[in-house]
């Protein structure tokens, strides 16, 4: 669910272990033992490259179910359209567009809701898609509502089983801002303190988020992971004085997946549980590893390297 596409929880906190995971992360930060160990993986891989008559359409896997169900969008390189797909554990593939505008799915819940945006020439780094709910053949438009104020645009990133949404928007300053939006549509604003531009990646059944924050704005954007619950943010960033972090992935069992990001770049993936960094790694394959979301109980992770998708148990 990160934003660089190279072609186009039990997990609960309470206040004082997430303050005892803050003080780890410090820890980790200060020794980087482990930020170079590898994760081991078992793989089941997809094409991601498929053959059209008048080109290839490229899938982009973005969320990640229990049963292996993946969603995300498919770029056509012949027309230049974007429809939303949804893989089934089958490995058959249905996809979906609304009327005209591009379309995107971004996360998909155990209980069968998809949640994405649309938008012409939508762009999944920006915050003014049009977003929506799927369940069935039922599309709904949805808004969120701060304080006296309703949005209409704004990008759902993810959304967990009771129904709680995180995401982007832009404020009436014209800052990027994080939230967390209720099922019945009201939201509150993701902050990082002294942050400059703030964005939820995902959240799990406990109501973790994760995501990224910059105390620049864009697009001079340095990207810092972030860890929220219970009102609290802990910094979470992978052991490196060069590369940026953004975490997108947050499973129910504590474990988080992340992309590392060298100037405008994502440069590859890590999972991060019990103190420990690893990388994500595809064997045999020459071009760097992508993570894009994990799934609530099951932990498994999808994402993809060059044309070949995935889904992954890690450790």
């Amino acid at each position: 669910m990160f934003l660089f596409h190279s072609v186009g929880s039990s997990y609960t906190f309470i206040r004082s272990t997430f303050l005892l995971i803050a003080v780890s992360i410090v820890t980790m930060l200060a020794g980087s033992a482990g930020a170079q160990a590898q994760a081991s993986c078992q793989f089941v891989k997809f094409n991601r490259r498929l053959v059209l008559n008048a080109g290839h359409r490229y899938l982009n896997p973005e969320g990640i179910t229990d049963n292996g169900t993946v969603v995300g969008d498919a770029y056509d390189d012949a027309d230049f359209t974007v429809r939303a797909f949804t893989r089934l554990p089958d490995g058959s593939i249905i996809y979906y567009k609304r009327n005209n505008p591009e379309t995107y799915f971004l996360d998909r819940s155990n209980t069968g809701v998809t949640v994405g945006v649309t938008g012409p020439a939508f762009s999944l780094a920006s915050t003014t898609g049009t977003p929506f709910l799927l369940k069935g053949s039922t599309f709904t438009p949805i808004t969120m509502t701060i304080g006296g104020t309703t949005y209409k645009k704004f990008t759902v990133r993810s959304i967990n089983k009771w129904g709680t949404m995180v995401g982007a928007f832009t404020d009436s300053t014209g800052k990027v801002r994080g939230f967390k939006r209720s099922s019945d549509g009201k939201a509150i604003v993701l902050n990082f303190p002294g942050a400059a531009q703030t964005d939820a990646f995902a959240i799990n059944d406990n109501g973790t988020i994760v995501g990224y924050y910059s105390k620049t704005a864009s697009p001079n954007l340095f990207r810092h992971g972030f860890i929220y619950n219970n009102g609290q943010f802990a910094k979470l960033d992978f052991p490196s004085t060069t590369l940026q972090t953004e975490l997108t992935g947050i499973s129910d069992s504590n474990l988080i997946i992340g992309t590392t990001i060298k100037g405008s770049n994502a440069t590859s993936s890590f999972l991060y549980k019990n103190g420990t960094f690893k990388k994500i790694v595809m064997p045999n394959s020459d071009v760097p590893t992508y993570a894009d979301s994990v799934s609530p109980s099951q932990s498994l992770i999808t994402g993809f390297s060059g044309y070949t998708g995935f889904i992954a148990t890690c450790k």
